[in-house]
């Protein structure tokens, strides 16, 4: 699995358009061949501060969402940022849950 991040720090006046534009996408983005899950979340301290997830099945299929019309459109919309977004890729091998938690706690 593809773990696909987005951190932006937006201006305040261009924060409404920018949200607007992120929640028109996640729709059709979930959509996509291999999409796993999107979200878009706001840090609840710096609401200037948004926060994008997308997790993919297989690199081909992140490679062809970045090829996309839809991720063209959240391009679109960081060229009104003043400062570069922080975007990473992150490759999972493995995941637990709540398991690890019990099983931590337990000792």
């Amino acid at each position: 699995m593809i773990v696909a991040t987005i951190n932006l720090t937006v201006p305040p006046e261009k924060r409404k358009e920018v949200l607007q534009t992120f929640k028109a996408m996640l729709r059709l983005i979930r959509r996509e061949q291999g999409c796993l899950g999107c979200n878009c979340y706001v840090d609840i301290e710096a609401e200037n501060n948004i926060f994008f997830r997308a997790e993919w099945k297989t690199r081909e299929d992140l490679n062809s969402h970045l090829g996309s019309n839809h991720f063209g459109v959240l391009v679109g919309a960081m060229k009104l940022l003043t400062k570069e977004p922080e975007i990473r890729f992150n490759t999972i091998a493995s995941t637990a849950g709540a398991e690890d938690v019990k099983a931590a706690r337990a000792q």
